[in-house]
């Protein structure tokens, strides 16, 4: 709701301009999230179809590196803070929220689907927000790459914020009202660095706009969902007839005496009276809203932070009740607000085992039908959870060692289910067998060139699975810790935690040799690595994180021909020729999800596909579960005492782990929208065939693109072709080698359409 508070105090008026220059010297603290939402929403800079697309907005780099420039042009330093773990007034979306935004997703692809493109682009707009966790990680590695400040608070980072300008750490706050809530008494809401201009906001000048003291103001802004970090708006204040909800909060306000509590109260006894006395004695949700307002009054009176010295603390900790954990949350230790603070981890897995709920909520296509479900109650994601749980749980209090975690899905609420968190003997055994230093690492050359030497830092997986191929040097990395073995320098971290996480999913043997699913992910490496395959793709990491996802998504038997979610609810599915040659184009396009999509910086327009971004949505689920597998990792390598603590005092080192593990950066679902409308095309008759690369404006290099996703397939294809049967079974063999040859069959009409030799028409009557 950050956006209705700015909105309000653009349109009354009640910000204050000044000269940039005036700031020139100071050092500013950012909320880093309250910016993303900025940049996400503001009609300037947002993209609308983002939730169509999942991924990243194509033109979020540039935007953050233009602010980057005009705060270094001003003079002005930056410490960008994010939020940390959730308060538990606000523990996870709420129904409502989740509803709303599924709904709304809902509409806009009926709209889509009805043919009124205009109409879908402003329906799609209004989720911009819902689902961008992933976009807040990209932020925060991206703000690392360019050398910025960065700092996680515990919780949330409006809080931190004051209490850096309270300390005299950073002279000024911009970001939402969060700020003034919790002490600011002024807050910076806008840049223009194309003005040279600024401006902000004060809390006197609010507090005598709507004539409240200043907790009433506090009522105020949780009622009305300005300050979202840690309360939903009030379900009665929806807006209606041009009326916004912070005024329909005041006139609440008012009939209540300026007494927020009175007013949440009485929503709440009504609620209760309303119900029939045989009614299911559950709270209702205006009882459950009374309860999280209460909270938050608390967790904004005794604010959690980070102190210089590295201790978390509320604010007026001398007053801090007994029962604090019913507003903050349940308490963690300091060394793992530390790993949070600097980006080594983040806050989700924490979210789970201080909440002891995980809570699934439904994905971008706005249903969650089909496969989505199975997926995400099934035994392979609850492994994962668990598993990331069970590293964490390890090293902390036995109050979670000895309390389970639910799984809580959007679709059957009532239905939890106990994760089991397991016991982690055998798998603390198995990590326990890495601590390889620096200079023990194996000298590794590429299989594309044997004068390349690949680095973890680099392409942590390539190295970590081609490092084991010979036997000789898997036994070398059998290293268990001793005194003078613990890993202290990035590349050593990086290196080891991406070997215990790839022993932990199976593709390493105890021996540490690799198992029938390693020596099926290292021929498509190879595979890879002789073909050239790593040059082409847009970020280095790119293609050895799509393959290993691909077996990722074999190993759940979802990479396939099948029709995993109803055609007749999500539309988008291939359409043009025979069944098979739909269901070959179906599997290469799911293939090509995993790949990055070339596109100016600049928001998407084309053609969609709801069907796709189901599968993009699984693979996304997938891709989170794992990369929160990669983080406990890197968090038990510290917290288990195998990494060397001082290394902790350098934020810089632990910063560039968490930014460089793998997994880190969702694809969106641009590549395989290309895929799917040239192998839908190549289907369709020849003389109707359309020219593609019309109907991807901004497509930087489709031919490219293609070439990438062919490249892709063979690598994959390749290493099906030789796993063990144990691993992969016949049935998959045969469907991967039939969709290869009718591939090479479509490429090879495309190439004499093109009238040259290995060269792919992508459009109409031989234009390539």
């Amino acid at each position: 709701m950050a956006a209705s508070f700015t909105d309000y105090i653009t349109t009354h008026n009640l910000q204050t301009w000044g000269s940039l220059s005036e700031f020139t010297g100071t050092r500013l603290a950012i909320d880093a999230e309250d910016y993303l939402h900025t940049l996400l929403t503001n009609p300037q800079t947002r993209e609308p179809l983002l939730p169509a697309l999942g991924g990243l907005p194509f033109a979020l780099q540039k935007h953050v590196d233009e602010s980057l420039q005009g705060f270094k042009d001003a003079g002005i330093d930056v410490v960008w803070v994010f939020n940390g773990l959730q308060s538990a007034s606000q523990s996870g979306e709420t129904a409502d929220e989740w509803r709303k935004a599924s709904e709304g997703l809902s509409h806009a692809w009926r709209v889509y689907d009805e043919g009124k493109g205009d109409e879908a682009v402003v329906a799609f707009g209004k989720s911009c927000t819902y689902k961008t966790a992933h976009i807040t990680r990209s932020l925060l590695s991206h703000l690392h790459d360019k050398s910025q400040s960065i700092l996680v608070a515990p919780y949330t980072a409006a809080a931190q914020c004051v209490y850096l300008e309270s300390s005299a750490h950073v002279d000024a706050i911009a970001g939402s009202a969060s700020a003034l809530i919790f002490g600011a008494e002024r807050v910076i809401t806008t840049f223009d660095f194309s003005s040279q201009r600024i401006a902000w906001v004060e809390l006197r000048t609010l507090s005598g706009k709507f004539m409240l003291n200043k907790p009433a103001f506090e009522d105020l802004m949780l009622l009305s969902g300005c300050v979202d970090i840690l309360l939903p708006c009030l379900p009665e204040l929806e807006p209606q007839d041009g009326i916004t909800r912070i005024q329909s909060a005041r006139a609440m306000l008012t009939r209540f005496r300026d007494d927020g509590h009175a007013a949440a109260f009485s929503v709440a006894q009504n609620s209760q009276m309303a119900r029939p006395p045989t009614a299911d004695p559950t709270p209702t949700p205006a009882m459950q809203y009374l309860d999280s307002f209460r909270r938050a009054k608390y967790a904004i009176r005794h604010a959690v932070h980070l102190t210089h010295e590295g201790h978390v603390t509320p604010f007026a900790a001398e007053k801090l009740p007994n029962d604090a954990h019913d507003f903050v949350g349940q308490r963690l230790p300091e060394e793992v607000y530390y790993y949070l603070s600097r980006g080594l981890i983040g806050p989700r897995v924490l979210n789970w085992r201080t909440s002891m709920n995980v809570t699934e909520t439904p994905p971008l296509d706005g249903l969650g039908v089909g496969a989505y479900r199975d997926v995400v109650r099934g035994k392979g994601m609850s492994g994962l959870r668990a598993q990331a749980l069970a590293l964490l749980t390890k090293s902390l209090h036995r109050y979670y060692q000895k309390t389970d975690v639910d799984l809580v899905c959007w679709f059957n609420e009532a239905d939890k289910r106990p994760l089991s968190i397991p016991d982690l003997s055998e798998p603390s055994a198995n990590a326990d067998t890495w601590h390889v230093k620096e200079t023990s690492l194996p000298k590794v050359s590429s299989a594309g060139s044997a004068s390349t030497q690949l680095n973890p830092m680099n392409t942590p997986i390539l190295y970590a699975i081609s490092s084991l191929g010979e036997e000789t040097a898997a036994k070398t990395t059998k290293t268990p810790r001793t005194d003078s073995s613990t890993l202290s320098s990035p590349t050593e971290l990086i290196a080891n935690t991406t070997w215990r996480f790839l022993h932990d999913r199976g593709y390493i043997n105890p021996d540490h040799s690799l198992s029938a699913w390693g020596k099926a992910l290292k021929t498509s490496l190879d595979y890879a690595q002789r073909h050239n395959l790593l040059s082409k793709a847009t970020s280095p990491t790119e293609i050895e994180e799509a393959l290993l996802m691909a077996y990722e998504l074999l190993r759940l038997e979802i990479l396939t021909t099948k029709l995993l979610f109803p055609t007749a609810q999500l539309s988008g599915a291939p359409l043009r020729g025979t069944e098979t040659d739909k269901a070959n184009t179906l599997l290469i396009s799911r293939v090509a999800s995993l790949g990055l999509f070339k596109h100016a910086a600049i928001g998407y327009t084309g053609p969609l596909s709801r069907h796709l971004l189901a599968y993009q949505q699984l693979t996304s689920l997938l891709r989170s579960g794992l990369r929160d597998l990669l983080e406990m990792h890197a968090a038990n390598i510290f917290l288990s005492g195998s990494a060397d603590r001082k290394t902790a005092g350098s934020p810089t080192v632990l910063t560039e782990v968490g930014s460089k593990l793998p997994l880190a950066r969702d694809p969106d679902l641009g590549l395989s929208l290309v895929v799917k409308s040239y192998l839908d095309e190549l289907s369709n008759e020849p003389e109707r065939r359309s020219d593609i690369r019309a109907w991807f404006n901004h497509a930087e290099d489709v031919e490219g693109d293609l070439g990438k996703c062919w490249g892709l397939w063979e690598a994959i294809n390749v290493g099906v072709q030789a796993a063990d049967s144990s691993v992969v079974n016949n049935e998959t063999r045969k469907m991967f080698a039939t969709a290869d040859e009718w591939l090479k069959g479509k490429r090879a009409i495309a190439a004499a359409a093109g009238g040259s030799e290995g060269k792919e028409s992508v459009g109409v009557n031989g234009t390539s």
